[in-house]
């Protein structure tokens, strides 16, 4: 292996290993220095294989949305749902542990992008997009339903029982139970 392929190689490692730091504790842990710790390594190294703080975070946030579009395939197993079930699905899918962690980090990642945070606006709009994409792909709509505008009314509904998870966690499970019933 040359020289740039090995800092390819690694390259990539460090975006998994800060992805699964990412992931449990929030976008915060991606500060140089304490993450470059995290990892045995120094900022100036991590500055090394990415360049720049902005392309570290931009990789980081890739590979978790890449994690984030294989979780989803895998709850539906290539099936296609009945529009009356998705939100249900999706929203119990963000209250399982491994959801949860993605819905926690979407969620900051949403707030930042609220703020005008250009890097987080890009990285939430790819991120509704692919979620938007599997609920097209996932349910089996009605015959002259517009499926995509269809999916993001369903992706709305998921958010916000996903942002009461964190701030009213009794309402959201009510919520949850009514979508559930498919009400």
């Amino acid at each position: 292996m040359n020289m740039m392929e090995t800092r390819s190689a690694k390259r990539v490692l460090l975006t998994e290993a800060l992805a699964d730091i990412m992931l449990a504790e929030g976008l915060d842990a991606l500060s140089l220095r304490p993450a470059a710790a995290r990892l045995g390594t120094s900022d100036r190294m991590l500055l090394y294989y990415f360049g720049t703080k902005t392309a570290l975070v931009g990789d980081v946030l890739a590979c978790v949305s890449d994690r984030f579009a294989r979780h989803l395939a895998q709850t539906t197993y290539g099936r296609r749902l009945p529009p009356q079930n998705m939100v249900g699905h999706a929203a119990n899918l963000l209250a399982e542990p491994e959801g949860r962690a993605f819905a926690q980090l979407w969620l900051e990642i949403a707030a930042r992008a609220a703020r005008g945070d250009e890097q987080y606006s890009e990285a939430a709009a790819a991120i509704a997009e692919l979620w938007t994409d599997w609920i097209v792909n996932s349910v089996h709509f009605p015959a002259g339903t517009q499926s995509r505008n269809a999916a993001a009314m369903m992706l709305a509904i998921v958010n916000g029982i996903a942002l009461l998870d964190r701030a009213a966690p009794r309402v959201a499970e009510a919520a949850r139970s009514r979508v559930q019933a498919g009400a």
